[in-house]
């Protein structure tokens, strides 16, 4: 029946021409006191085109409650043309238009099904499902409709139970032999005719996962610190978690620690878990974590204990360059000094680490008359906030 006035309702399911034309699907489809049996496992079972429904749309697929973080969450359907940039042979203008890089709603109709009134294919299901598992079974269904990625709902019967509209996935876990059953409908109502079967085994699984950590004694600048972690069960690990000095439980695998001027000792604690809910024993480990700056000073003789060269050398100058690592490592630092207004001695600030500094200066002494270079190799600077007297 038409339920909307012309223009009234997204567009989904529309008869005529716009703008005449009349929306027709099922009040209870959508209003009913159980929304997650109704939406099935794609919002386009209802809202196929959900151009009106969302505000200010700017027609692509990753708007609302479509494909909210597209590439962020991408399905593997998407992978080949993602991957376009990589020399694959596949276009994004599959997507995006070539200009604008806007992706409008009619490009999501290059790879997915779409609803007409003249569709009479039924859809076709298939499964991840494979012969053994260790731990629960994670299976995910794909429909493919006219021989594109399919828009529908997905039901399945486990073990002989009743009919259930699935997600995009299934999730097991009871031990034993099991028997699933599946099969899907279409935007166009059309009903997948030979149901799908495929059988499995669940191994109960009792082994937690084993964690590990590339952590260092000590660092500089902050650390970054990461955690990996393994499972003997078919799902692998659920999520691994950190705390840091006895602080709040955090999940992820990478650990990092902001610089903060002084030295720091920390205990990280780590574990993971799996899917059957084993939970590995904590561990342990201890480093420190040392940030800031320190001072190279550079001074023209004993210039900071009796005062600038100028005076008795008018024209003396000095140059210099700091090098991280060694003589052909990294420019760290250079400048100059040039008398009659120069005292002699220059401060250069540079972060403290564990690789040594190297300092070359090169000079002109003009009441003497003759140029000099000095060099310094090997500067340790590992304290925040120490000065490190070169004289040359």
């Amino acid at each position: 029946m038409a339920i909307f006035a012309d223009t009234d309702h997204d567009d989904a399911g529309w008869v005529g021409e716009k703008p005449y034309f009349d929306i027709t699907v099922d009040c209870n489809l959508c209003h009913n006191t159980d929304l997650p049996l109704a939406h099935g496992n794609d919002c386009a079972t209802c809202h196929p085109s959900p151009n009106d429904t969302l505000g200010v749309y700017g027609g692509g697929c990753q708007q609302g409650g479509c494909h909210a973080s597209y590439h962020d969450d991408v399905i593997p359907a998407h992978y080949p043309f993602e991957d376009a940039w990589n020399n694959s042979g596949n276009d994004c203008n599959v997507c995006h238009e070539p200009v604008s890089w806007d992706v409008p709603q009619l490009s999501c109709l290059n790879c997915h099904s779409a609803y007409s009134a003249g569709d009479v294919s039924p859809p076709v299901t298939t499964s991840s499902a494979i012969a053994e598992y260790v731990g629960p079974a994670r299976i995910d269904f794909s429909l493919t409709d006219n021989g594109k990625v399919g828009v529908g709902r997905t039901f399945y019967q486990l073990d002989g139970g009743p009919v259930t509209a699935a997600g995009k996935n299934l999730f097991v876990v009871t031990p034993g032999q099991h028997d699933l059953e599946f099969w899907s409908k279409d935007q166009s109502d059309n009903l997948e005719p030979a149901h799908n079967n495929v059988y499995f085994n669940i191994t109960s699984d009792s082994t937690p996962p084993a964690t590990t950590s590339d952590v260092q004694a000590s660092y500089y600048q902050g650390a970054v610190i990461s955690l990996t972690a393994t499972d003997a069960s078919t799902l692998g690990v659920k999520q691994t978690y950190y705390s840091i000095n006895g602080g709040a439980a955090m999940a992820g695998t990478n650990v990092v620690i902001p610089p903060t001027n002084g030295t720091f000792n920390y205990t990280l604690t780590f574990w993971s878990e799996d899917w059957s809910g084993n939970t590995e024993a904590q561990n342990t480990a201890n480093f420190s974590v040392t940030s800031g700056t320190s001072t190279l000073r550079l001074v023209w003789g004993d210039s900071d204990l009796n005062g600038s060269p100028c005076p008795g050398d008018p024209e003396a100058w000095g140059s210099w360059t700091i090098r991280k690592g060694g003589w052909t490592g990294p420019v760290v630092a250079t400048g100059s000094g040039t008398c009659p207004n120069w005292d002699g001695v220059d401060d250069i600030t540079v972060p403290v680490g564990v690789s040594p500094y190297f300092v070359r200066v090169d000079w002109w002494d003009s009441e003497e008359g003759y140029s000099e270079q000095s060099d310094f190799a090997n500067i340790s600077v590992a304290n925040p906030g120490e000065v490190v007297r070169l004289s040359y």
